[in-house]
């Protein structure tokens, strides 16, 4: 059981907010001018059914979705006043992703890089989380000056800011009317306000010059040049009430390390996050949404099936090392979902061929929910000859099950607006009104969230056309992700000119906001005191590898650090037919060429020539045959089966892992058919790296650098891996937890377990920490540990973002001591070196000539320790690796506890060493193997749902997404559990490197 309780209320629930009332509560405000079409009066199907109807639909949102602060309305106080301990929400630009109100403090200033100690404030446990403090500094390699793109703030605020409650209307009005209620001319020209103000989208308002109480009504009939109506339906009242005075020079001692940080901190922080964004949020050439901004009509890509990509500039603030502010730039790539016709985009989404084809696949009930499934909440304008609104924006809310032959409305004369009893069909009404025919009039008419008159508002799919600038948040298909690729992966120099450009669309220099209130920013980029740490070798059986910078070595006269640790004898191969085919000859030979290559690399065959046959296309079944095959031409339980395939198709690969893994209990390897028809000798020996580790080798060693002060493990100690991945955005499948443990004194080799873990549930249930590391542990203990419990674990936990740290500190740390407690006997009394690896950030550096690679990348064992990191957390960035292509990404560990009390260099310089020692690489990694491992094992373990073959894989294809707003409230923790490794044959296959 973790050791603290989540305050005021039961674990694993939502923190309570204050929500306000929904609207419509009130109904008769915000309400808008009736619509004209056809389908949003009193009207029947031919079924006989009224439609029922919901509000207009919004737009993109701007800003905040919380309440004003509590208690706020205290008058205005300088910062050493009380304040309320849960600040406003408010976040800047439109954003229509975020909805919702806030559960948390820290929700103001969600887009805002924060420590993880920062996060305290929202006071999620009973007492204040701990965090691991920076020591020092690395004293060992080599010092550089490494240009970043980060740019310091230069002067902060030194005026006075006057913040206010705003409430528009009755407080619950969508962020769509409060904005255009805010952006009406009769706001802009109240004479008791004037330009300074700054609305965050939602309750808060910022000036340089005191207002006192303004309110003031604004009708947006009027404001669009239509009469008033009568019952003031569309009129709103707007309450602006000055509630406090902020004093930013907290901010100044907060950074210096004169004060802690509080709600005071807070405050100015989101002020300055606001500030530093009004400028951009009313550009009319740029699109906001979240932290970045887009350039209209700017530099994207047809992705294909109705997706397109834009590229952008990332905005973010930060304090940082050394006493100082930054703004973090960088280059956003972001999609959206093509402008075009809603029935070119349903073809071009499923791969049909024209619209007479959405007729026939709509007789299928599925599809016609599977394609609602990604056109709800879309937003729509409808396009025809006659419309007296081209403009208006409606919502998606689903496909009717009526078409415009079958659904029937009530004629309106058009020119006396008299309704009469004729009923007439959506078609013969667009035909008589608007002179227009429609092509297909038997695809389902598309319903909208507006209701109109009691009846819904439907639209013939043809005539509809998507508004510009939606985001696509569902998963890439592999077209997709190889046209994306090509689009965001650019060289360093190409980054950072795309980098300047962004800068140029923020316009710092010119920006009249930022001038009036004071707050400057360098132009210049930052560039802080670096070091490239010294590179490890490489230790094979025979022989040692010096990469130096390079970051990469080969196989060749090498022989693996360890090999099988039982001597190979029964092992089969079978290949499966398709376009390359096999002969007895050539599979032989194939064998014969494979285990040459094995024995050079150190293997221990005793049997070069393997059971081979042609196996049946259903891969359940062909598993079984060549198990049994290959178990009786030796007389015993084979140890490792090779498949030969003629694809990469992932469902045929996960059924071959799933009766490998679960139903004979026996390792495996898959290899392509075309790649082993060429007998390439490096192909054969970079597979033979995990074949070698699935039989109980390893590839490598790392042994320290020259100056590197690293040294042995002097005490027995064990790495655990941690990482949980989820399904694709809108899946509803299980998240997966992965967990694994270092099983040699070296760190080289690591087992693996796995568990589905609720679903969106990014912290590892106890239960999963019970089932899944105990054991691990467990067999440690007797394998390696000489039957005693560790005295030292790191434990680096990859996939978590700063706001769950406390987490993983209040949850799954103690889960870890309690099992160690239960292995031990007693309290266990070693010590714990907690770690997190975060890849989803936007620092890069672009080193000066001579600094990095070819490329202009840093070079692996590039540390960045100050200027961009915390304040006073323990964390730094590392270039532990070499990128193939575009610009490398550091890994941000931050080192949460540390009861060993390690020197900087200590902890740097070993996860630097062991990306080294990656079981199936010839290259140095991004990520310390401990987490990597855990994140493949996370994504083969898909192959163990419990689940038909003909249902196929359901956890998506690995996307990692974003952890849910609350780390550890699940959706629900009723999943399905992973079918289990087969243990009965003695394979220990659960304690092998099955997942490499």
């Amino acid at each position: 059981m973790s050791s603290a309780r989540r305050r005021g209320q039961a674990r694993g629930q939502a923190p309570e907010a204050n929500n306000p009332p929904r609207r419509g509560m009130n109904p008769a405000r915000g309400r808008v001018a009736p619509f004209d079409g056809p389908a949003s009066r009193g009207s029947a199907s031919g079924a006989g059914a009224q439609s029922q109807i919901s509000g207009p639909a919004p737009s993109s949102r701007r800003g905040s979705n919380a309440g004003s602060q509590a208690g706020s309305q205290g008058g205005s106080q300088a910062p050493s006043a009380p304040v309320s301990s849960r600040p406003a929400m408010a976040t800047a630009g439109l954003d229509p992703a975020r909805e919702g109100p806030p559960a948390r403090a820290t929700d103001a200033i969600r887009f805002v890089d924060m420590p993880a100690s920062f996060y305290n404030i929202d006071n999620m446990f009973d007492h204040a989380t701990e965090f691991a403090k920076r020591p020092s500094y690395n004293d060992t390699g080599k010092v550089i000056q490494l240009p970043l793109n980060s740019y310091e703030v230069t002067q902060i605020p030194r005026i006075n800011i006057y913040q206010y409650d705003v409430i528009i209307g009755n407080g619950a009005e969508t962020r769509a009317v409060q904005r255009r209620v805010w952006q009406s001319q009769v706001r802009k020209k109240n004479d008791k306000l004037g330009p300074d103000v700054i609305w965050d989208g939602n309750k808060l308002a910022w000036s340089m010059r005191p207002y006192g109480t303004v309110r003031m009504m604004v009708d947006l009939d009027v404001e669009n040049g239509r009469p008033a109506d009568k019952d003031g339906k569309n009129s709103f009242r707007i309450h602006i009430n000055q509630t406090k005075t902020l004093n930013l020079a907290v901010l100044s001692a907060y950074i210096g390390g004169q004060m802690q940080f509080s709600n005071e901190v807070l405050e100015a922080i989101n002020f300055l996050d606001h500030l530093m964004r009004e400028g951009p949020s009313n550009n009319q050439t740029l699109v906001p949404l979240k932290a970045s901004f887009f350039k209209r009509g700017g530099d994207f890509m047809d992705l294909g099936s109705s997706v397109e990509v834009f590229r952008g500039i990332f905005q973010s603030i930060r304090p940082a090392q050394g006493g100082r502010m930054v703004i973090n730039l960088d280059v956003a790539n972001t999609t959206f979902w093509k402008p075009q016709g809603l029935l070119e985009t349903i073809i071009a989404k499923n791969s049909w061929r024209d619209p007479n084809q959405i007729v026939q696949q709509f007789q299928d009930r599925n599809q016609v929910s599977a394609t609602e499934k990604y056109l709800k909440r879309l937003m729509v304008k409808a396009v025809y000859k006659g419309n007296i609104q081209p403009e208006k924006v409606y919502k998606i809310e689903k496909i009717a099950n009526v078409n415009a032959n079958t659904h029937r409305i009530k004629w309106r004369n058009p020119q006396t607006g008299q309704e009469s009893n004729e009923m007439v069909s959506i078609a013969v009404y667009f035909n008589r009104r608007y002179n227009v025919q429609l092509r297909y009039p038997n695809i389902p008419l598309v319903q909208m969230t507006k209701k109109m008159r009691g009846s819904p508002v439907l639209f013939p799919a043809e005539l509809l056309v998507l508004e510009k600038h939606q985001r696509y948040g569902a998963k890439l298909d592999e077209n997709q992700t190889a046209n994306m690729i090509k689009f965001a992966v650019s060289p360093p120099a190409k980054r950072l000119e795309a980098i300047n450009q962004g800068k140029s669309w923020l316009g710092w220099d010119t920006d009249l906001m930022m001038r009036n209130y004071g707050l400057k920013i360098s132009n210049q980029q930052l560039i802080t005191q670096a070091r490239v740490l010294p590179a490890p070798g490489v230790k094979f059986k025979n022989k040692v590898e010096q990469p130096g910078t390079k970051g990469r070595w080969d196989l060749r006269a090498k022989q693996f650090m360890t090999n099988n640790s039982t001597k190979l004898v029964s092992w089969g191969i079978g290949f499966f037919e398709g376009r390359t085919g096999f002969t007895q000859q050539s599979l032989e030979k194939f064998a014969m060429d494979f285990m040459a290559a094995y024995r050079g690399h150190g293997g221990d065959v005793a049997n070069t020539k393997p059971h081979m046959m042609k196996l049946n296309n259903d891969p359940g079944v062909a598993v079984n045959d060549l198990y049994q095959a290959t178990g009786n031409a030796f007389k015993q339980r084979p140890q490792i089966l090779v498949f030969l395939v003629q694809n990469r198709n992932s469902q045929h690969y996960l059924r071959i892992k799933k009766s490998c893994d679960c139903r004979f209990g026996v390792v495996s390897q898959v290899m392509q058919a075309a790649q082993v028809a060429k007998g390439n000798a490096q192909y054969y020996s970079n597979v033979l790296m995990k074949f070698n580790a699935k039989l109980g080798g390893s590839t490598a060693q790392a042994l320290p650098g020259k100056g590197s002060g690293t040294v042995n493990f002097t005490a027995p100690t064990v790495f655990i891996g941690c990482d949980v991945s989820h399904a694709s955005p809108g899946s509803d499948q299980p998240s997966m937890a992965a967990i694994t443990v270092s099983f040699d004194r070296f760190a080289r080799r690591y087992a693996a377990g796995c568990q589905t873990n609720g679903r969106r549930v990014e912290m590892v249930t106890p239960a999963n920490w019970r089932n899944v590391l105990k054991p691990l542990l467990q067999t440690w203990m007797s394998d390696v540990g000489g039957g005693q419990a560790p005295a030292q674990v790191y434990y680096i936990r990859d996939g978590v973002s700063e706001r769950q740290f406390q987490h993983v500190m209040e949850q799954e740390v103690p889960e870890i001591r309690a099992i160690l407690d239960d292995l031990s006997g007693r309290k266990w009394n070693g010590k714990i070196t907690s770690i997190i690896a975060a890849k989803r950030h936007h620092i890069r550096a672009f080193p000066k000539s001579g600094d990095g690679d070819q490329k202009g990348n840093p070079l692996p064992g590039t540390l960045i320790e100050r200027d961009v990191t915390s304040p006073m957390d323990f964390d730094f960035y590392l270039y532990s690796h070499t990128a193939l292509q575009g610009t490398s990404r550091p890994v941000h560990y931050t080192v949460i506890q540390d009861e060993a009390a390690h020197k900087p260099s200590a902890i740097q310089n070993m996860i630097y060493e062991h990306c080294y020692q990656y079981m199936r690489s010839t290259t140095s990694v991004s990520l310390h193997p401990a987490a990597y491992y855990a994140h493949l094992a996370s994504n083969r373990a898909k192959a163990h749902e419990n689940i038909t073959a003909a249902a196929g894989p359901q956890g998506g294809a690995g996307f990692k997404a974003t952890g849910p707003a609350s780390s550890d409230t699940p959706r629900s923790s009723e999943v399905p559990a992973l079918l289990p490794f087969q243990t009965a044959n003695g394979s220990g296959i659960q304690f092998s490197m099955w997942y490499i």
